[in-house]
């Protein structure tokens, strides 16, 4: 089983175009096979598409974090990871 990570960001003006969900993601210290992110000018525009993504590509258990993006490769989450599906 697939573990599928979507990563929310919000308040991110001005994201930088090289920013890389995956590496910030496990230097918070959260793991997943596919990472995907929702921002307003990167990556998917609603976690619904960004979920049935991942369910598409055969992902198991879809988590949900949601966060700021400090620079291109930090994320400062903004809660704790929600689990959405498995």
């Amino acid at each position: 089983m697939k573990d599928g990570l979507i990563v929310y960001l919000v308040s991110a003006p001005g994201l930088p175009e090289e920013f890389d969900a995956s590496a910030a993601t496990k230097d918070l210290g959260y793991t997943a096979d596919r990472v995907e992110m929702v921002a307003p000018d990167q990556g998917f525009f609603t976690v619904e598409d960004a979920w049935h993504f991942l369910l598409t590509r055969g992902c198991g258990r879809i988590r949900l974090l949601v966060g700021q993006a400090e620079g291109s490769d930090h994320l400062h989450p903004l809660g704790p990871v929600v689990r959405l599906y498995g």
